[in-house]
C-alpha cells in the first residue's frame, strides 16, 4: 500500500467562513418554432404559444440562461413567466401581454398573482458580453415584453400574442443566448 502524501492542519484556529454558492446558470429553455419565442421546458409543460396550443421546442437547442446574481455582463430585469412558461422583461410598467393569461405575464417574486417562483434572469447583449460565442439576434418585443429570435427569414419575426402580428423589434438590444 502506497503512502498518501499530504498535511493535516488540526486545530488550527483559522474560521474560514464559506461563500455563499452562486446558482448555477438554468438550461432547459428552448426556442418555439412556431411563434419564435423562448419558454422553459423543463415544468413538464409546454405552456401557451400565441400561434396556438403549446410551444414547440423540437426544432431547439438547449439554451443556458445566468441569473443575475451571477454577476456578469448583460441587462437584468428579465423573468419567467408562470403562465405561458416564456421569458419577457419584468422591469416594465405594466405585465405585457401573455397568451395563456389576458391579464398579462406573472412577473415572479412581485408579483401578487401565482405562480411566484421566478428567478431574475441576467442576459448579454452585442457589446455587453462575457466573452465569444452564442447566439445573438433575440430581441425583445415592444408590444409584449417578451423575448423572441429575429434571426430566420427576414420579415418572419414569430406571432406576438398582442394582436397577434409580427413581434416588434423596434429600439430593442441585439441579445446573445449560449446553448449548451
Amino acid at each position: 500500500m502506497g503512502a498518501i502524501a499530504g498535511t493535516l492542519i488540526v486545530g488550527s484556529g483559522i474560521a474560514l467562513d464559506a461563500a455563499p454558492a452562486a446558482e448555477a446558470a438554468q438550461h432547459l429553455w428552448r426556442w418555439c418554432y412556431r411563434c419564435s419565442g423562448l419558454w422553459f421546458s423543463g415544468n413538464g409543460t409546454a405552456g401557451g404559444c400565441p400561434a396556438g396550443g403549446g410551444h414547440d421546442g423540437s426544432r431547439s437547442g438547449d439554451y443556458d440562461l445566468k441569473f443575475d446574481t451571477d454577476g456578469g455582463q448583460g441587462q437584468a430585469g428579465w423573468v419567467w413567466c408562470g403562465f405561458c412558461q416564456g421569458l419577457w422583461f419584468g422591469a416594465t410598467f405594466g405585465f405585457g401581454a401573455c397568451p395563456a393569461r389576458s391579464d398579462g405575464h406573472s412577473i415572479g417574486r412581485i408579483d401578487t398573482r401565482p405562480p411566484q417562483f421566478s428567478g431574475n434572469y441576467l442576459l448579454e447583449y452585442v457589446g455587453f458580453t462575457d466573452g465569444p460565442g452564442g447566439q445573438p439576434q433575440w430581441r425583445q418585443c415592444g408590444k409584449c415584453y417578451g423575448l423572441f429570435f429575429d434571426g430566420n427569414t427576414p420579415g418572419a419575426s414569430g406571432v406576438c400574442p398582442q394582436d397577434h402580428g409580427r413581434h416588434s423589434t423596434a429600439g430593442t438590444k441585439n441579445y446573445v443566448l449560449r446553448e449548451l
